[in-house]
């Protein structure tokens, strides 16, 4: 490669080079274009007993806005980047189980908002009529 080329060859790299280094945004700017860093929401669905329920259904709401999950096999789930705000709603919800409802619980930048949960099986609230003796 002869000289000329190479210089044919450098000078538009090098103005790349400078317009990247000029046109960076300082963390500050990054971040406020970004907007808030986010918060999260995360727990574990278990059954009375301690043991995991997976597969339950996790509904996160902020105003209009609103987020599902299943829980998976450790009976886990996480709402990893929702904005920070005081006016969440959590509901969990599974066929058989008696359902959760969290209200009005907030949620910080840059924390996890922890909300576990036990689901009682729907069988623990049927009254049992037939047991009781009769005189």
């Amino acid at each position: 490669m002869g000289r000329r080329s190479w210089q044919l060859l450098a000078a538009p790299l090098a103005g790349l080079f400078w317009a990247a280094t000029l046109t960076a945004a300082t963390k500050e700017e990054t971040d406020s274009l970004a907007g808030p860093p986010p918060g999260a929401v995360a727990g574990k669905v278990m059954k009375p007993g301690g043991s995991p329920l997976s597969g339950a259904r996790v509904i996160l709401r902020q105003r209009e806005q609103v987020w599902t999950a299943l829980t998976d096999e450790k009976g886990e789930y996480c709402f990893c980047r929702v904005p920070p705000s005081g006016s969440y709603v959590l509901e969990i919800e599974m066929e058989g189980f008696a359902g959760v409802l969290d209200r009005d619980f907030g949620v910080s930048r840059l924390r996890v908002a922890a909300r576990n949960a036990i689901l009682e099986p729907l069988s623990s609230y049927h009254s049992q009529s037939g047991s009781a003796a009769t005189p």
